[in-house]
């Protein structure tokens, strides 16, 4: 698959340089072709493929379109693992026959992802369940991926350095040991509770602390209607311009107020129901950040709705972004993607036309000065910021994002 993507990549280059064409739909077609081979090889070998899919397919700041449109199908459209060989190691993880704890356990799944799928189920004390458990063997299959992916990215970086994804490729290593521990899922789902218990339009799943494992994770069921489905909103009574404020405002709480923030707010992830109350799930992938680094998210936060881009690449600097050169154009655009784009547009999401400007310009400059070092905290925000913006787009957001932002950024003393 990479040899015939790349070669793919080396005959368009030569064809050219020998012919004069820069037609750019001929990338453009080969993007989606090589979309759409990476694709179907995740979805046959499963395991890490499709979560760094799940990855590139938000980073459309650093991805062309028809990857981005692609992959980020696999966000929540992954085929289930047979009930027949899920059944054998749910019973292993809980110790016992399910018939002992479950009064009912439905085999079909309600949710399949890269490394779990979820089922539905009722305990004995008539308690309503998600049951989330691992697929077999998935953590020896991500570390034999994550090291043929590995090497894959650092050949590709030393042939072609403006395709250079080794800063993805630490990313996705970087937190992906934080999805593969549902122990650790539990705790961010109890501290998430905590943090918004006075807080009632936002939910999250009660841990049934008995039954978790690192393989297994029993929760309450909580039922919702997913984020981007306007008309079953609409059915319900829902008003979406609702939904896209109390989404907008409880991101930038937790980004912003709390320093602890839900790193995976793909539609997938987020369900509501009526009131609105917004539904969150699947927190295994959650960060924390310093009061240090909390406070200069937030000053870098107010420089770019200032637009000052040299304090926007001061601040960036100091929370440890690095360019080649030391310069600023590189940090200066990388500001306005992770917020710019929608405070210029006055809403929370950004034109595709202006997506494609900033995204353009963005790749321009990092072929010129590449990014050597940056916090993986920081790149998870852009990652969020992405998939809200998406989301946003789908709801028509009309929030103004200058106006929401300003409570969370105004009269704050940033540490020298």
């Amino acid at each position: 698959m990479v040899a015939v993507i790349y070669f793919g990549y080396k005959s368009l280059q030569i064809y050219a340089l020998l012919t004069r064409n820069t037609d750019p739909s001929l990338y453009d077609r080969h993007h989606r072709r090589s979309a759409l081979a990476i694709r179907n090889t995740a979805l046959s070998l499963e395991g890490l493929l499709i979560k760094a899919c799940q990855f590139a397919g938000s980073r459309a700041d650093i991805l062309p379109p028809a990857y981005v449109e692609v992959l980020s199908e696999l966000q929540d459209r992954v085929p289930p693992h047979k009930f027949s060989e899920i059944g054998p190691w749910l019973e292993q993880q809980l110790g016992c026959p399910t018939a002992e704890l479950f009064e009912r356990l439905d085999e079909v799944p309600v949710a399949a992802a890269s490394l779990a799928q979820v089922h539905r189920g009722l305990l004995h004390d008539g308690r309503d369940v998600a049951v989330k458990v691992k697929y077999p063997n998935i953590e020896r299959i991500v570390t034999t991926d994550l090291a043929s992916i590995g090497f894959f990215i650092r050949w590709l970086a030393q042939l072609e350095s403006r395709f250079d994804m080794r800063l993805v490729l630490k990313e996705i290593s970087e937190l992906l040991p934080l999805e593969l521990d549902f122990v650790c899922e539990a705790a961010n789902a109890r501290r998430f509770a905590a943090n918004f218990a006075d807080e009632p339009q936002v939910r999250f799943p009660v841990p049934i602390e008995e039954l978790t494992t690192r393989d297994l994770l029993v929760m309450s069921y909580i039922e919702g209607i997913k984020i981007t489905d306007i008309s079953r909103m609409a059915a319900a009574g829902i008003d979406q311009q609702e939904v896209a404020r109390l989404l907008t405002r409880i991101y930038l709480v937790q980004i912003l107020e709390h320093g602890f923030f839900h790193g995976d707010p793909h539609p997938g992830n987020l369900f509501v129901r009526p009131g609105p109350e917004l539904v969150i799930l699947d927190l295994g992938l959650a960060k924390e950040f310093t009061t240090r680094m909390r406070a200069g998210l937030v000053a870098t936060t107010a420089a770019i709705a200032t637009a000052k881009p040299g304090k926007v690449a001061e601040c960036l600097r100091a929370l440890g972004f690095r360019t080649k050169s030391g310069q600023d154009r590189t940090l200066e655009i990388l500001g306005e993607v992770f917020l710019g784009q929608v405070l210029e547009a006055g809403r929370a999401y950004a034109d595709p036309a202006m997506v494609e400007r900033i995204s353009n310009e963005l790749l321009e400059a990092l072929r010129r000065d590449p990014l050597i070092a940056a916090p993986s905290d920081l790149l998870l925000v852009l990652r969020v910021m992405g998939l809200l913006s998406g989301i946003g787009k789908q709801l028509e957001s009309e929030v103004d994002p200058l106006e929401a932002l300003m409570p969370h950024i105004s009269g704050r003393p940033v540490p020298s």
